[in-house]
């Protein structure tokens, strides 16, 4: 945007003219005040998304969108957006910022990829030349318009992956089994821009390496020097969609036959490799119990996988069978399966389903292609065959959908969950309670601890007070220290990270997923 300077709430443009006379310094932080509507998030907030706003933001769009325009376009843009919106505000401060020629601000921020506790600041802002007192907060709206969306996504993603880790410890996966892939972000076509793919696309590559979502690699280069060279940064497979489903199937009026769709894939288009075939755009459990056994020999002498995607209905249903949900009563007589689809009524009946039904595709897997057992007596399919799941599947259903698969002695070793935008898109700064909160202001060279705490509110909006120190306690986990002296706010975890201009802590992915990993021990 070129009228990067205007990127602001607008209310705030006339700010500068209502702080005390005298004032000098802001000084605010960056904050998760609550998980009220992210339960899940128990842990904390995951630092991240902070270096991508000083690169893209501070730097490099102010850069090119303020500093380095002319003064009279600028102004002219300034005063022509000002004057029609909210009137005069006033523009000799932001012509001394121009002529400046740098954000006079510094950022203290935790590690990215540390967890921030509930109320402990993620990061403090404020200005450093006392002219620019009114710029702290007047970066409020674009600090954290850019911030929440990676943090928050960031943080999904990693509880993702530690209920993947507590399931792969208690069922025994084999230690060649690469978790960054089990977990896979299939977000991008319901995300609400590009920006927001990008930036919750990298967030997901924090905590895993599969992924569809092209552009955040490139991002994870630019802003993470992340190198692709060298690293695995993201990676996919081979898949198909429903369009690639249906025009392969033969059609002979209602009846359909998929026999040339699956063998076409599996013997001719990838005879080696992986690959990922959708399977439910008809009779997904006519696939299971009348496909796959049909295919079972080209499957087993291929060398590499076949990946089965159902991609509609209760996703742990599907993956799990009926037999490991609570919910319902099941029950297998004379060699048939039957489920009570309606346990709480007592006039319910008995239904018959199909074995598939009953015991779940995971299972199915197994019986038709053969078992693997981890050591710890878990059973799971031949790893000639796999399964994934990318519809519906939020960390709710992915803890139920592990526990139903540890009931049925199952571990899910060849199954991959998908994340899609109702996870990492569904989300809002009130996830976590983000806020952006001045606790210190200098006036005529004094300090003046200031703080907020509204009576009709339910504490959540309670502020710190003054200077904020950040620690860690005898387990590693951080804690604030508010009102401090301008001494100790030097010291603790709260370190520089941008100082009038420049970026002093450049942040690669790989640290960041090394701090998530260690976060989950």
């Amino acid at each position: 945007m070129k009228e990067t300077i205007l990127l602001t709430d607008g209310y705030k443009l006339n700010h500068h003219n209502m702080y005390p006379e005298g004032i000098e310094m802001v000084y605010s932080n960056w904050t998760p005040r609550s998980n009220k509507f992210f339960p899940e998030a128990k842990d904390g907030a995951v630092v991240f998304g902070i270096q991508y706003l000083i690169n893209e933001y501070l730097i490099k769009q102010f850069n090119e969108g303020f500093f380095n325009r002319p003064w009279d376009e600028v102004s002219k843009e300034y005063k022509f957006r000002t004057d029609n919106f909210t009137g005069d505000t006033g523009i000799e401060h932001i012509k001394a910022l121009h002529k400046l020629g740098y954000l006079p601000i510094e950022i203290k921020a935790l590690p990215e990829g540390s967890v921030c506790p509930i109320r402990v600041p993620m990061l403090t802002i404020k200005n450093t030349l006392p002219e620019f007192a009114w710029l702290t907060n007047y970066l409020e709206t674009l600090l954290s318009n850019v911030l929440w969306m990676p943090c928050t996504s960031a943080t999904g993603a990693r509880i993702a992956k530690k209920q993947l880790v507590e399931h792969a410890k208690k069922t025994g996966f084999p230690k060649d089994v690469e978790l960054g892939f089990c977990c896979h972000d299939f977000s991008m076509r319901g995300m609400s821009s590009i920006e927001a793919s990008i930036v919750s696309g990298m967030a997901h590559m924090t905590s895993f390496c599969g992924s569809e979502t092209i552009p955040a690699i490139r991002a994870l280069e630019e802003y993470y020097n992340a190198d692709s060279s060298k690293e695995l940064v993201a990676a996919t497979i081979p898949a198909s969609e429903h369009s690639i489903e249906c025009s392969n199937a033969v059609f002979d009026g209602d009846t359909v036959d998929e026999m040339p769709y699956f063998k076409r894939l599996i013997n001719d288009v990838y005879p080696n490799g992986f690959v990922s075939i959708v399977s439910d755009g008809f009779d997904f459990w006519k696939v299971v119990e009348e496909y796959l056994p049909a295919l079972k020999e080209d499957i087993m002498k291929r060398d590499g996988r076949v990946v089965i995607r159902p991609d509609s209905g209760n996703p742990a249903d599907i993956i799990c069978g009926l037999r490991t949900n609570p919910q319902y009563r099941t029950r297998i007589h004379e060699g048939k399966y039957f489920c009570d689809y309606n346990p709480f009524n007592t006039e319910s009946k008995f239904v018959e389903v199909s074995e598939g039904q009953y015991y779940g595709a995971y299972y199915m897997l197994g019986k038709i292609f053969g078992w693997n057992t981890t050591d710890k007596g878990y059973l799971y399919p031949s790893t000639k065959v796999g399964l994934i799941y990318g519809d519906a599947i939020t960390l709710e259903r992915q803890k139920q959908i592990y526990d139903r698969l540890e009931s049925a002695n199952l571990a899910g070793v060849n199954l991959v969950l998908a994340r899609g935008s109702f996870e990492y898109q569904f989300k809002s700064r009130d996830s976590l309670g983000f806020a952006q909160k001045c606790t210190a202001v200098v006036i005529n060279g004094k300090l003046k601890n200031i703080f907020k705490k509204p009576k009709t509110d339910d504490g959540t909006k309670n502020s710190l007070k003054g200077l904020i120190a950040v620690y860690k306690d005898e387990i590693g986990k951080y804690y604030a220290k508010d009102e401090v002296s301008f001494e100790e706010e030097k010291q603790g975890e709260l370190k520089t990270v941008f100082k009038d201009g420049k970026l002093l802590v450049d942040w690669s992915l790989q640290e960041i997923r090394d701090k998530i990993n260690e976060s989950l021990s």
